[in-house]
């Protein structure tokens, strides 16, 4: 499939915190460090109704987007690992960072995979921004690996997942919602 990233809105989701969030993910693309171009990798992002970027040229994959409104749809971005998935992550930290579980988010990358991202939005935005608790505990990652990485950021105080957690691509309520 290729080295993805997925995202989820749920179905109680704060406006102000939304758009305050796209306003930010729109501070990080405009202060990307590597070229960003729109949805097909030529001109310039769009940042308008919400924003879309991609790569520029060859360092393009899929289009990363948010709307204006969220989405209540399970979203998806394959950057195959080329340069703008560090705007894409800082991106999908800040939504987190924003939204709490109301954002849930995945990926085919590991914790380390992310922390170029985590800094990019940190230092744009001049606060800590920290890794989605999912990226860190997802299934996906080996236990050693997980659990060396907690040791390393003993920040990251989060409890593993095990194989009862529903599927990542599931949304989640809480569970007085029927």
């Amino acid at each position: 499939m290729g080295y993805t990233h997925y995202w989820t809105f749920g179905p109680f989701i704060e406006e102000k915190a939304y758009k305050t969030a796209l306003t930010e993910c729109r501070k990080i693309i405009k202060a990307s460090p590597v070229p960003l171009g729109n949805w097909e990798g030529k001109g310039n992002p769009n940042l308008q109704n919400g924003f879309n970027c991609n790569g520029v040229g060859n360092d393009g994959h899929e289009t990363f987007r948010m709307g204006k409104e969220p989405i209540r749809d399970e979203w998806f971005c394959k950057t195959a690992q080329k340069p703008y998935d560090v705007v894409v992550t800082a991106c999908l930290c800040v939504m987190h960072d924003h939204l709490g579980s109301a954002c849930e988010v995945t990926s085919d990358g590991d914790p380390h995979e992310w922390e170029a991202g985590m800094n990019l939005a940190s230092k744009v935005l001049g606060r800590t921004i920290r890794i989605p608790y999912n990226v860190i505990n997802q299934t996906r990652m080996y236990g050693w690996a997980a659990e060396a990485y907690r040791k390393e950021h003993p920040e990251y105080d989060y409890t593993p997942l095990d194989e009862t957690h529903p599927n990542r691509h599931s949304e989640r309520k809480p569970n007085w919602v029927k």
